[in-house]
């Protein structure tokens, strides 16, 4: 995974991580509820660079093809990556639902 310094264009788009633990996105304007994150945690990437946790807060958005509301909870903003992305087994585990995945599409199901 690229790590950049600075986000120079924004990417509305979020990104389905099967490894990640965490949700994590590097735009504050994405949390609906927030709070300083004030813990000794840092996200350790895959390069093992370590990066700072500003907030702490939740996120909700409405599928394309139906009225579900998904909730993002815990998640967590950390300015210098560079995608949003989602923690595939968290967002399962909190929203109750799998997902499937083809070769140019997923599915989330219930």
């Amino acid at each position: 995974m690229y790590v950049g310094s600075q986000n120079t264009t924004y990417d509305d788009q979020w990104y389905p991580d099967s490894r990640a633990t965490n949700h994590l996105t590097p735009y504050l304007s994405n949390l609906s509820s927030k709070s300083d994150y004030t813990g000794p945690d840092k996200i350790t990437m895959g390069n093992g660079q370590a990066l700072g946790i500003n907030h702490i807060g939740t996120s909700y958005f409405v599928t394309p093809m139906s009225s579900t509301i998904f909730t993002l909870k815990d998640l967590l903003h950390v300015p210098q990556i560079t995608k949003n992305l989602v923690s595939v087994s968290k967002f399962c585990r909190d929203n109750k639902v799998y997902i499937e995945f083809h070769t140019h599409h997923c599915l989330v199901k219930s």
